[in-house]
């Protein structure tokens, strides 16, 4: 059986189907290389940002490592170990 939804969306599929794929291909990326350089520069800038995301993340971890040690330290001497 056939959802009756679904005979709305076959309209749009087969339209789909006509258009024209338009895009990144070999032939656009070749004639527009501004393309490739905006591609580029988010691909630096995104790599960048995952780096400084993660030094900022290991640093507070760094820090929150160093005042645990200094609880247990006083814990401990207070505890007279």
């Amino acid at each position: 059986m056939i959802d009756p939804n679904f005979s709305s969306v076959v309209p749009l599929l087969a339209l789909l189907a006509q258009e024209p794929v338009t895009g990144f291909t070999a032939e656009n990326v070749a004639a527009r290389p501004e393309i490739v350089e905006r591609g580029l520069r988010f691909l630096n800038l995104a790599y960048t940002a995952v780096w400084v995301v993660l030094a900022v993340y290991l640093l507070s971890l760094s820090l929150r490592l160093r005042r645990l040690a200094q609880q247990v330290r006083r814990l401990k001497e207070r505890a007279g170990l």
